[in-house]
């Protein structure tokens, strides 16, 4: 048997947490989510996996690898952001008589998946919905879920009751993460030890209170737990100064610092932030400058770094990635190209006046280089999209774009901070300006996960031969693949 796992849900209703997290990677008890689901898959004795993703295809992929870890193999599959469940299944050309597990891995749920199979089986011609604590589970069995697919779709929802609908109620902790509340309770329960036949992979420590521990991770540097009136869970690498106080459930991500005189009480701090002198965090989420307090259910961005921040300061330019030989030959090419500009810009005159166009022969286009810099650049109106471009090829030299990448103007739901920005790439090269964003997107995660060496010389190929007008998602399937 196989499984398919869902994990392109955006998470929009957690902004803005979703700008550092997709939902599948949002740390419990320091664990991303969705490998409680791997790890569930994996003891059900399921060892083919296929697990579609979305926005922050990369951040999931290095995350989880190949899934050589569990004992399974991993096959990724590129979706549009919460994409129709029908129409992804449409294009994996799925087997119509084999038994298939289809389930979300962007909730949290308790390990139930043995039970749910073992049960279905009991019922294979027969849908079977599973229940617990009184919410979706988020599983089906193919081929008999075959006409309730929208039920897996985000968000989730119940069947009811329909004679054909079998429901399995299965015991444990079932939670959406589709709020602030939501997701902070999860971890206090699995730092409660609440949750069934899950406990924390730190090492225990004993606490002041009589009832609960901590579970602190490899490295941590803390001192005097034994002294607190408080329970949780500290992360790895992570270092909380003597003098501070913690109070009831506090969970602590990795690499995380707590300075002197700060007091924490049930809140959840996520890794990879700093929590400066003094400061009282309160029923509270905590991600590098952001700070969601669940008492409004109101958030603010800190721009003081002596309050909140990332532990260690990211560098505010990012140095160029593209090779010193890389350069020096678009230094001849522009050296090359440069006594043709004039006729390039005479064609594109004439072009723009036979053709009666709208656009200026010369585009310009103010963007954000990679230096997080504002800049005017230029184009020229042509239909063969890698000449046009030639003029920003400048910007490669001076290290503020790289050769191929992003679009500066693309937008992404989330994580548009990681992508690189580049002169050409196949959004730039293969869709027309007024390409859908959704389009944009997702030909853009295609490329990015394109193991190919040879993507970058037929994304070029492609442009050459390929006028502007003729662009077609046939042309650019063939050049992505």
């Amino acid at each position: 048997m196989q499984a398919i796992i869902f994990a392109n849900r955006i998470g929009d209703e957690l902004a803005p947490l979703d700008q550092h997290y997709c939902p599948a990677l949002l740390p419990v008890g320091n664990k991303p989510v969705i490998e409680y689901t791997l790890e569930d898959i994996a003891t059900s004795g399921i060892s083919e996996v296929k697990l579609i993703i979305s926005s922050q295809a990369q951040e999931v992929e290095q995350q989880l690898g190949d899934g050589e870890r569990w004992g399974i193999r991993i096959e990724y599959f590129l979706s549009k952001p919460q994409e129709k469940t029908k129409s992804v299944l449409n294009r994996l050309s799925l087997p119509s008589n084999e038994s298939i597990l289809i389930i979300r891995g962007d909730i949290f749920r308790s390990p139930c998946i043995a039970s749910f199979i073992n049960f279905s089986r009991q019922f294979p011609n027969e849908f079977v919905q599973a229940k617990m604590a009184n919410e979706n589970a988020g599983m089906s069995m193919l081929p008999a879920a075959q006409p309730y697919l929208d039920g897996i779709d985000w968000p989730l929802i119940n069947h009811g009751e329909n004679n054909s609908v079998v429901t399995l109620v299965l015991h444990g902790l079932c939670n959406m993460l589709d709020s602030f509340q939501a997701y902070l309770q999860v971890n206090l329960s699995l730092a409660r030890n609440d949750i069934p036949a899950l406990t924390p992979m730190e090492r225990s420590f004993t606490s002041a209170n009589p009832e609960q521990d901590f579970y602190v991770g490899a490295k941590a540097d803390t001192q005097g737990l034994d002294k607190q009136h408080a329970w949780g869970i500290i992360g790895e690498n992570s270092k909380v100064d003597p003098s501070v106080e913690m109070k009831n459930t506090v969970i602590i991500g990795n690499d995380t610092l707590i300075d002197k005189g700060s007091v924490l009480e049930s809140c959840l701090i996520l890794p990879h932030t700093y929590v400066g002198e003094g400061l009282e965090v309160n029923n509270s989420i905590l991600c590098k400058n952001l700070l969601i307090n669940l008492n409004t259910d109101g958030h603010i961005l800190v721009d003081d770094q002596a309050l909140i921040g990332p532990s260690q300061l990211e560098a505010n330019i990012i140095p160029s990635q593209t090779h010193f030989m890389t350069r020096l030959f678009i230094l001849a090419i522009l050296l090359i190209s440069l006594p043709f500009w004039p006729l390039l810009a005479t064609y594109s005159l004439i072009r723009v006046l036979l053709l009666k166009l709208k656009a200026k022969p010369i585009i310009q286009e103010m963007i954000n280089d990679n230096l997080g810099q504002s800049l005017v650049v230029y184009s020229f109106n042509t239909p063969t999209r890698i000449i046009s471009l030639l003029p920003q090829l400048c910007l490669v030299l001076t290290g503020q774009l790289d050769l191929f990448g992003a679009p500066a103007q693309i937008r992404y739901a989330s994580g548009q901070n990681k992508h690189r920005l580049g002169v050409f790439g196949p959004v730039q090269l293969l869709l027309d300006e007024d390409a859908p964003e959704e389009e944009r997107s997702l030909l853009m995660l295609e490329f990015d996960n394109n193991s190919s060496n040879t993507k970058y010389l037929s994304l070029l190929k492609q442009s050459l031969f390929m006028p502007k007008a003729l662009h077609s998602q046939e042309s650019v399937n063939k050049a992505i693949y």
